[in-house]
């Protein structure tokens, strides 16, 4: 065996090496991503959870104040989550604003006002488990 012969089977082996070490540093870059892809979904559920439990506390009474606070998350869920869940969450957030909108425009409720927020109440109360259950699964996957 020749020298040359030499050379090239060590450098076949730091190349082989290399090849390793660049799929291992791949794989934890790929795991990282999807941590921090894991806590933007985890806000986005926090801030879900914390308008629906206003939602069923208050229901046609919802406060605007309350309700706006999930402004932002319903707008990042389509940076964070598939088409279809993030347009859930906007109508979903529509639903609720437009409950404590006319809660806020009545000063209070009588029968018109009740009767504009039912078709809001049922949009809200359908889509709030599927919401949350869609969401649930996904972060447990990226945990898992």
């Amino acid at each position: 065996m020749d020298l040359s012969d030499i050379i090239a089977i060590l450098a076949a082996l730091v190349a082989c090496l290399s090849a390793l070490y660049a799929r291992w540093a791949w794989r934890e870059a790929k795991r990282a991503n999807e941590i921090s892809l894991s806590g933007h979904k985890k806000e986005i559920y926090d801030a879900f959870f914390e308008l629906k439990m206003h939602m069923q506390q208050k229901a046609e009474f919802a406060e605007l104040s309350e309700v706006s606070k999930f402004y932002y998350p319903s707008r990042n869920a389509k940076l964070y989550l598939s088409k279809s869940l993030a347009e859930k969450i906007s109508k979903y957030y529509e639903a609720c604003f437009w409950v404590a909108d006319i809660h806020r425009s009545k000063g209070g409720h009588d029968g018109e006002s009740m009767e504009k927020c039912k078709p809001h109440l049922d949009t809200e109360q359908k889509l709030a488990p599927e919401i949350d259950k869609a969401i649930s699964e996904l972060i447990r996957s990226a945990n898992a």
